[in-house]
């Protein structure tokens, strides 16, 4: 079954690609990189900011949700990275497991094949009435053109596409050769627009079933969570998700108190003040203790964090 009848071959460059995503997911991509950096996240004006991130565990989303509603916070949500826009990316019905772990609302936005550490085929799901873009990268070469000889044999490309797409090996052959036709008029990252139905449940099955180990990444409270699978220490895939998050806010004056937590636990804290002024630490750590408390948040996770300052934006 096809969502939409077209392909293209132009070959968008891999920051392209990663910036064209959606013009909301390219937002949220931005402030989860500045967040996961220690940066102010989401869009601000003339202020200072104190920040910091951070992890918990064991920790039930929906009752800090709840007691953080029922102890009078405002509560902002439900955040994807940086926006509330859900449609990058997609739900995949019926797998269990990554209901229960990331909430039933996370979405799939790519997944990625390693035919080598440095040679791998990406495939990235901007919306669920689009088709998806399958590109093929050569990070020894990212500033050159894509050179015919890195790109993997057919017979390693076939049984991919046909794993995670719901097609047969004669329209995976036609995409492979798209990639081909691509390479020969050249083109730093061959691209093709893919139409069939994503398979991630068989997908997820076969990467879960042919790893033998898998890591997730920190999320910091935007809930960008990349997931890796390896065999005896090689890496063999990783799958990009994103979970919901929320914010916490509190206000004291002039001073915004806001915790960023997302469903697996991560979150990111930010205090927006006036230009150039300063709280005594003590005194925004007491704060922040006392919010944790509320909720159901662990407060002696306040502890260990490092503040930075920032005087102003502008």
């Amino acid at each position: 079954m096809t969502r939409t009848s077209w392909i293209h071959t132009d070959g968008p460059s891999r920051r392209r690609l990663l910036t064209t995503i959606g013009s909301s997911l390219s937002i949220a991509a931005t402030t989860a990189l500045a967040g996961c950096q220690g940066l102010p996240f989401g869009p601000g004006s003339n202020a200072a900011y104190y920040h910091a991130s951070g992890s918990v565990s064991d920790v039930d989303y929906d009752a800090v949700m709840n007691a953080a509603q029922d102890s009078g916070y405002t509560i902002d949500e439900p955040y994807y990275v940086g926006t509330k826009d859900p449609s990058s990316g997609f739900h995949p019905a019926g797998i269990a497991d990554l209901d229960d772990q990331l909430g039933p609302a996370y979405r799939v936005l790519a997944v990625t094949f390693f035919y080598t550490q440095l040679v791998f085929l990406e495939l990235w799901f901007t919306a669920e009435a689009e088709s998806v873009t399958g590109s093929v990268f050569d990070d020894r070469t990212m500033a050159e053109e894509f050179d015919i000889t890195s790109l993997p044999p057919d017979e390693w490309l076939l049984p991919r596409l046909t794993l995670a797409f719901d097609m047969e090996d004669d329209q995976a052959h036609e995409y492979v050769d798209t990639l081909k036709d691509a390479i020969n008029e050249g083109t730093d990252a061959p691209s093709v627009g893919i139409t069939e139905e994503p398979t991630f449940p068989r997908t997820y099955e076969s990467l879960t079933s042919e790893a033998t180990e898998s890591s997730g990444s920190e999320t910091h409270g935007d809930g960008w969570y990349k997931v890796t699978f390896t065999q005896e220490s090689t890496r063999l895939a990783t799958v990009d998700f994103v979970v919901q998050s929320m914010k916490i806010i509190h206000r004291r004056g002039e001073h915004t108190y806001t915790v960023k937590l997302d469903r697996l636990n991560g979150f990111n804290l930010r205090i927006e003040l006036p230009p150039q002024e300063e709280i005594p630490e003590d005194e925004y750590r007491g704060v922040f203790r006392q919010l944790f408390s509320d909720v159901g948040l662990p407060p002696e996770a306040i502890d260990s964090l490092t503040f930075e300052y920032t005087p102003t934006i502008w």
